[in-house]
């Protein structure tokens, strides 16, 4: 879960008059900072369903329990072989067979990675909350959860921050600035005009104001320095 960093930050705007045009946006490919400048990749044209992945590795101990919650719902299944392809299929069939998280998300696997599926179209899905807890001596390791698919509803504009080395065209050009900390798959707040403090603009790796500044003047938006 995205936990933005503890700090006492300095303004965002440069002045006191707050941005008059901002709108709101999902927040694509990655959690963004505050003050990320952020292009767009566009607008959805089809839904798609969150979807999160967990692999596992290990020799599987038979007769051990591995529990798996999604969003305080949970299941347990024990194991029954060494085999750990057999395994994680048999904990993608406990959890599509519960009446409970059956319900909200569907299961897969592929050899150990086991994939959760929200079942529904839309945002919704993707703050679902994974959680595997493996009983003492499984022989397995249950790796991070990992983003697959971001879920999102026709019409949604997706933004991630702008890079000017990007290989998509429509990522190098800045169309606006992200006001709060927001992690993927949800929508964020994008101030699109206003007057901010270069310090607290943040952009991809290897990049720096002076790659936009003159395309953020075009559009409205304006850096400079703000005294402490």
């Amino acid at each position: 879960m995205f936990e933005p960093t503890e700090y006492t930050r300095k303004p965002l705007f440069a002045d006191d008059i707050q941005p008059r045009n901002t709108g709101a946006g999902l927040i694509y490919g990655a959690d963004l900072e505050r003050g990320s400048v952020v292009a767009s990749r566009g607008v959805a044209t089809s839904a798609s369903k969150a979807k999160k992945s967990v692999t596992f590795t290990g020799t599987p101990v038979a007769s051990k329990t591995v529990k798996v919650a999604v969003n305080g719902k949970e299941v347990t299944y024990t194991t029954a072989s060494t085999t750990l392809a057999t395994e994680v299929a048999g904990i993608k069939a406990a959890i599509n067979g519960d009446s409970a998280l059956g319900a909200i998300v569907e299961a897969d696997n592929a050899s150990g990675k086991l994939t959760i599926e929200w079942k529904e179209n839309g945002v919704e899905g993707n703050d679902m909350n994974i959680v595997v807890t493996l009983g003492d001596g499984t022989g397995l390791t249950a790796g991070a959860v990992t983003v697959e698919t971001i879920g999102q509803s026709v019409g949604d504009e997706l933004f991630e921050i702008v890079d000017s080395d990007s290989a998509t065209a429509a990522l190098q050009d800045p169309v606006g600035v992200l006001t709060a900390d927001t992690a993927a798959g949800n929508y964020g707040e994008i101030a699109f005009t206003g007057c901010f403090n270069v310090d607290e603009l943040k952009f991809a790796e290897g990049d720096t104001i002076n790659n936009f500044r003159k395309a953020l003047r075009k559009i409205g938006i304006f850096a400079r320095p703000v005294n402490d």
